[in-house]
């Protein structure tokens, strides 16, 4: 059947993102959050403080989610941890407010991809329906803000976050909502994606075909099996055809 939908991973295919643990963005995120405590309190934990405890509680938040049923992290609740190693006892209106100051240079450090935007117009103009299906912790209005800057959210038809869905991938509901949004059968759509498991094995268990997005630091392929691997999103559409062709009557 030829292929009619494209789901596309978010992060490390579409967008760089920066990791949670030692990046500049952790540092920057953890600086602003002691900047805001201090204007409340002079006991307010400094930058160097808070910058390893946010990123690595949150990062461990993120590994039990994925070892466990892959429900959405509580970002709150990590925030609380934190800030309660420091005997702050904030109130939920104020960790909503520092959240968002956190998360905000993670979002702003994101680049997209070169070819993002052109395989994008191109796979539109063909008529093959897209949707996004990304993992994120918090940030939602964040990410939304900065896909429009990068162009991507006029070109998608479908943007699925795990914020909404409450669940992230390899949760089957992220990629089955996305299919449903689309309204495109499995059988007729295809996942690209960087991951082997998120974005091949996953999506393969559920009767799609996967497309992995080799990336330079790629591991070894194991036992996964990609119906198709491209080094960068200029081979899409051309590993798309490939496969369409592999699949007409002959």
């Amino acid at each position: 059947m030829a292929i009619r939908g494209v789901l596309f991973d978010l992060g490390d295919t579409l967008v760089t993102q920066e990791p949670l643990v030692g990046s500049p963005s952790n540092r920057q995120g953890a600086a602003q959050v002691a900047e805001a405590l201090g204007k409340l309190t002079e006991d307010a934990p400094t930058a160097e403080q808070l910058t390893d405890p946010l990123g690595e509680t949150l990062q461990e938040a993120l590994i039990e989610s994925y070892q466990g049923e892959c429900a959405v992290p509580d970002a709150r609740r990590a925030f609380l941890e934190v800030l309660d190693r420091f005997d702050l006892e904030p109130a939920s209106e104020l960790i909503d407010l520092l959240l968002p100051v956190y998360f905000a240079p993670h979002y702003a450090a994101m680049t997209v991809d070169p070819l993002a935007v052109r395989t994008l117009e191109l796979l539109r103009r063909a008529g093959v329906r897209t949707a996004v299906v990304g993992n994120l912790i918090h940030g939602e209005e964040l990410l939304v803000e900065r896909l429009r800057a990068f162009d991507l959210l006029r070109l998608v038809d479908a943007l699925v976050l795990s914020t909404e869905s409450g669940w992230m991938k390899p949760h089957p509901v992220a990629y089955r909502e996305a299919l449903r949004r689309l309204d495109v059968p499995g059988a007729d759509a295809v996942m690209v994606g960087d991951d082997l498991d998120f974005d091949v094995r996953a999506p393969q268990a559920l009767g799609l075909r996967a497309i992995w997005l080799r990336r330079d630091t790629a591991p070894g392929l194991g036992s996964v099996k990609p119906d198709a691997i491209i080094d960068d999103l200029g081979q899409l559409i051309p590993a798309i055809a490939e496969l369409d062709a592999a699949e007409a009557p002959t």
